[in-house]
């Protein structure tokens, strides 16, 4: 097997390199002043891409897609109602695959399976404190028009199986935990992010996924006034106690990770 290149772009962005083809998930690159890490990527890096995959469509996860696809011409899998939204900002309808339409694609030697899901249901703490956040730093309008205009559409999680090595991306991390771990992933792209009590919610998702890798998204600060702070050493030391044999890696962006 060609050894498996990931490379965090922030939020829920991931690059994978693989047998000399890269596909996207998630691209989002439309962060404001002040988003933390800094990413360097835009989407004109991007050209030679050969498949996006997108999981739903929030702005932090489809805004940057329509561009990404016009430089490169690759196929999207997005949500129907993303696809529409892709299509009037100039994507080519030939170029668009509903994911509700397809239960798997096929990508340089790899099957991809799209997994019907949820997005996670953010708590009421959570809500009030990032509510709180927006109104202080005056961004509730910006993040209203964002919402309106990249609306979530349907859910999906991706099952990537390179010849036998399974990674499993969620972009929110809403999903049936034990239907998921009938799809035995080796890696999971975990998005820690969007509830108050992630540790324990996510603890209970690796007692039946039992990857044998972790590697963590979505916990940046990539709009100030918005985003709040999880605990993800907290996360990465209890899983180290209850699960020794699980290696959770916190990724740095733009860096490379060589999987498995």
């Amino acid at each position: 097997m060609s050894t498996i290149t990931l490379i965090c772009l922030g939020t829920a962005g991931f690059l994978i390199q693989y047998d000399h083809q890269r596909l996207l998930l998630d691209p989002f690159f439309s962060r404001p002043a002040g988003a933390l890490p800094v990413i360097k990527a835009i989407p004109q890096d991007f050209r030679d891409v050969s498949l996006i995959l997108v999981s739903h469509g929030h702005f932090d996860h489809a805004m940057d897609v329509a561009t990404v696809a016009s430089l490169s011409g690759a196929p999207v899998y997005a949500p129907l109602k993303t696809c529409t939204i892709l299509n009037k900002q100039g994507v080519n309808a030939a170029a668009l695959h509903p994911n509700e339409r397809h239960a798997t694609v096929e990508w340089n030697g790899v099957t991809i399976q799209i997994v019907p899901s949820r997005h996670i249901r953010f708590d009421t703490p959570l809500i009030m404190k990032t509510m709180a956040k927006m109104i202080r730093g005056g961004t509730f309008f910006e993040i209203a028009w964002r919402a309106r205009h990249y609306p979530l559409g349907s859910n999906s999680d991706f099952l990537l199986n390179f010849d036998g090595y399974r990674i499993l991306f969620s972009g929110s991390g809403g999903g049936d935990w034990k239907h998921l771990a009938q799809l035995k992933p080796d890696c999971f792209l975990l998005p820690f992010a969007g509830r108050s009590d992630l540790t324990e919610y996510y603890l209970n998702a690796l007692a039946l996924l039992r990857p044998k890798t972790v590697v963590l998204h979505h916990f940046d600060t990539f709009f100030p006034s918005f985003c709040v702070q999880y605990p993800v050493h907290e996360f990465q030391e209890r899983v180290s106690e209850l699960f020794p044999e699980i290696d959770v890696i916190v990724p740095e962006p733009e860096r490379d990770i060589t999987l498995p």
